[in-house]
């Protein structure tokens, strides 16, 4: 069995007060009040940030941001991107649902200080595959655990998603308390872990349920509770269960032993190009001329963008510098630019043909995003920076 022992249990082995056990054992509110506990909890700082909706990738960028989880970000299929984040935090950690519409490239370096568990939430992958610096990841995976690095994760479509960031300190802390401190250090090297599928679906549906009684009102979830003790709730599960879950699931994966083959060894030939295609966007170089700067066969970085981006190496230059254009138009004083000049300092001179990608990639034209108020436009930062290759986490 994964997990015998009850939520008093585990609590007193990790040396949290019962009074913040799972919500069918919870005390009343009353006597949380003269035990004065309710005023300890909200010293902790557990809070349900609500819901972030958001209508385009520059939105999801910026809302990512407001977690310390600064990536870049590039729509990979046409049309409005459209979304919604919702995050759980107790102190330093979070726990995030994302869900969105479109395929996406997300690249960047880690958060310092703090480690990622990513999680599919789907019953199966609603289209296409993850795939994590060039390895495609099967449906049951925790990703994203290597505590250096960088993330080059590309999704495949409409996705719902959960990650985890804590600390690996408070990571270490619970698993050395359930007896499994000595894989811990093992998970800050190892960026993808297999599950066994039944273990793996528990853990799912703890997720889905944490983000449900999150969402629920309390006369939806028939419980009487205020929003204090509804927070109260929400933190228990995620000190009391979700980690000691999550510890126990992992350290079961690794002692089962199968592991994700090794990444295919052009993914670093597509990250060279990335790289390249940011530093030069005004460069209409072709195809050839890229593979020389390189010094990588054509049928190399071809097969490397086709397996990781599903798309080759000009048609994601060409996505690239559209996300480049639209950063600098939303970036724009509408009185002193003009859209054509903007076009062509990332090197895209068909006003013609400009104008109908970029429409069918934002489901807008460039003029709507120029002339938008400042006050509506999405908070706007540079989202391709200069990447340099790295050792894959």
């Amino acid at each position: 069995m994964l997990w015998p022992m009850s939520s008093p249990q585990r609590m007193r082995m990790l040396g949290w007060p019962l009074g913040m056990a799972r919500r069918e054992e919870r005390v009343p509110a009353a006597q949380f009040a003269q035990q004065g506990r309710i005023g300890a909890f909200k010293k902790c700082g557990f809070q349900a940030s609500g819901m972030i909706r958001f209508g385009c990738v520059e939105e999801l960028v910026s809302a990512l941001a407001g977690f310390g989880l600064r990536f870049d970000l590039i729509q990979l299929e046409p049309g409005p991107l459209h979304g919604d984040l919702l995050a759980l935090s107790f102190g330093s950690q979070q726990l995030l649902r994302v869900r969105f519409d479109r395929a996406l490239h997300i690249a960047g370096a880690k958060p310092a200080q703090r480690q990622l568990f990513s999680f599919e939430l789907g019953p199966a992958p609603l289209s296409g595959q993850l795939r994590s610096h060039g390895q495609s990841l099967p449906a049951d995976v925790v990703f994203g655990m290597a505590t250096t690095g960088e993330v080059h994760l590309t999704t495949g479509g409409k996705r719902s998603l959960a990650v985890l960031v804590i600390d690996p300190a408070s990571f270490q802390q619970v698993a050395t308390a359930l007896g499994h401190g000595r894989f811990a250090d093992q998970l800050c090297r190892s960026n993808w872990l297999p599950i066994e599928p039944r273990h793996y679906q528990r853990l799912r549906r703890h997720l889905l349920q944490l983000f449900a009684l999150s969402e629920l009102s309390p006369p939806l979830r028939g419980d009487g509770l205020d929003p204090v003790h509804r927070q109260m709730a929400l933190q228990a599960d995620l000190q009391a269960d979700l980690l000691p879950l999550l510890v126990e699931t992992l350290a079961a994966a690794c002692d089962a032993g199968p592991q994700l083959r090794r990444a295919p060894a052009r993914i670093e030939v597509v990250k060279q190009a990335q790289d390249w295609m940011v530093r030069h966007p005004d460069r209409n170089t072709s195809l050839d001329g890229i593979c020389q700067e390189l010094r990588a066969s054509r049928r190399t970085l071809i097969q490397g963008f086709q397996d990781h981006l599903g798309m080759g190496p000009m048609a994601f230059r060409k996505l690239q510098r559209l996300h480049m254009v639209r950063q600098a138009l939303l970036a724009a004083d509408p009185q002193r630019t003009t859209i054509t000049a903007v076009a062509a300092r990332f090197g895209l001179l068909s006003g013609g043909h400009f104008a109908r990608d970029y429409r069918l990639l934002f489901g807008e034209r460039p003029g709507f995003t120029l002339a938008a108020p400042a006050k509506t436009r999405p908070q706007s930062r540079r989202m391709l920076t200069t990447v340099q290759p790295r050792e894959p986490a």
